[in-house]
């Protein structure tokens, strides 16, 4: 008798539930920018970056990236533009030395919140995006071209940038 209650009122917990109740997936979630990073003698290759240290201007905001060949940097939803400084790290074959350059890029934007339902709540996509390469942190700069595919932001399932070093 114990089991039959028991299965009949997980039953009904479970029928309660509606789809709005449950949030999931990417089309929930407010887009970061996503950056695909290339060999800029052959733009054909990826090419993966041992380490990338991107800081966000005015903040102690600090990302790490690892051997990787993308990257996703997030935007500020309250503002029309945000400035990241991207540090490259290039070891130079001893264990102790490591070169870093650094490109500082301002990314604008126009930001627009979406109701997505009662569980996910507001998301935000950006339009008129536009990236541009402003002038370097230091004379040492990493990115020698970029290239924009889309000029507005949605979701992260392609790449928005494209990066040849």
């Amino acid at each position: 008798m114990r089991k039959i209650w028991f299965v009949g009122l997980l039953a009904l917990g479970l029928s309660a539930c509606e789809k709005d109740d449950i949030c999931s997936g990417s089309e929930s979630e407010t887009p970061n920018v996503v950056i695909g990073l290339f060999d800029r003698l052959d733009p054909e290759i990826r090419k993966s970056a041992v380490k990338i240290a991107a800081t966000a201007e005015g903040s102690n905001q600090t990302l790490i990236f690892r051997s990787t060949s993308t990257i996703e940097l997030p935007l500020q939803i309250n503002t029309n533009e945000t400035t990241w400084n991207l540090k490259l790290f290039i070891p130079t074959g001893s264990n102790s030395d490591t070169i870093h350059k650094t490109d500082q890029l301002r990314f604008t934007y126009t930001p627009e919140a979406l109701y997505v339902s009662k569980a996910c709540g507001y998301k935000t996509i950006f339009h008129e995006f536009n990236a541009v390469k402003t002038t370097s942190v230091s004379n040492d700069t990493w990115i020698r071209s970029m290239n924009r595919l889309t000029n507005e932001l949605t979701n992260t399932d392609n790449a928005h940038l494209q990066f040849y070093y």
